[in-house]
């Protein structure tokens, strides 16, 4: 997203040379898209260190510059690749994520949060008391916005095992990888009576009854239409700007 109160002249000049250059369909292609662009994006933003400069530009529509605010895209411009691991509760989210993880990456585990903040840290996991999970779940959704506004080439994990249509879609508009864990009903549904706390078997059910099925309905970003890859139209007086990959690696959403 563009910086904020730098309007004028020459913003508005910028942004119709933006649209010159690559065109004016909106790049980001988000869940309100109107598709036709009238505003400039900077893919690494500029509260965030992005130049003004061709090849951090791209063309985008309101509604969609706004949305997106500051955060990364991921993979994009030397920033971190982003994933989001979903799944019902004992599906194997957070040993997938140790799995998959390299030793610089960041992980955000509500589990492994609240965990951290007890000084002493009970034997089974998802068991602390109320006011630890407030706690955590505060100190969750800082980590989770510091790590979307990160822009070093490292590994960021989010365990998001009941995210809602409108998360899905925002993670689809930043080309976050999104990967799905479920073993299955019965499976899960085992490992939860005999590892988690009773409560566990309510959010087991609430998960394959109505977050998998709803999530499932979460459009694409432009219908089943990946977002176009935008390349710079030549001109005699400036070469052509190289355009960071925006293939997503989303493969397995639900």
């Amino acid at each position: 997203m563009g910086g904020a109160k730098r309007g004028g002249s020459a913003s508005a000049a910028l942004t119709r040379r933006v649209i010159e250059v690559y065109g004016d369909v909106c790049w980001l292609q988000g869940p309100k898209c109107t598709y036709k662009a009238t505003t400039k994006d900077h893919v690494i933003p500029f509260h965030e260190g992005g130049t003004d400069d061709m090849d951090n530009l791209r063309p985008a529509c309101r509604s969609c510059n706004s949305w997106r605010r500051n955060q990364a895209m991921s993979g994009m411009a030397g920033g971190p690749v982003i994933t989001v691991v979903i799944g019902p509760p004992a599906a194997g989210k957070s040993t997938y994520v140790r799995e998959h993880a390299g030793p610089m990456d960041v992980a955000i585990d509500l589990d492994e949060i609240a965990r951290a903040l007890m000084p002493v840290q009970p034997d089974r996991t998802h068991v602390y008391p109320a006011h630890v999970r407030h706690v955590a779940i505060g100190a969750r959704s800082t980590a989770i916005h510091r790590a979307k506004r990160l822009q070093v080439p490292c590994g960021v994990w989010i365990i998001h095992s009941m995210p809602t249509p409108a998360d899905v879609a925002e993670y689809r508009m930043l080309r976050y990888r999104i990967v799905t864990i479920d073993p299955g009903r019965e499976t899960v549904e085992r490992r939860a009576a005999a590892e988690r706390p009773e409560v566990m078997a309510q959010h087991v059910a609430t998960w394959y009854d109505l977050v998998a099925p709803a999530l499932a309905q979460t459009p694409t970003p432009g219908g089943e239409t990946p977002p176009p890859t935008l390349q710079p139209t030549p001109t005699p007086t400036e070469p052509e700007a190289p355009v960071p990959s925006t293939t997503s690696t989303s493969g397995g959403w639900w």
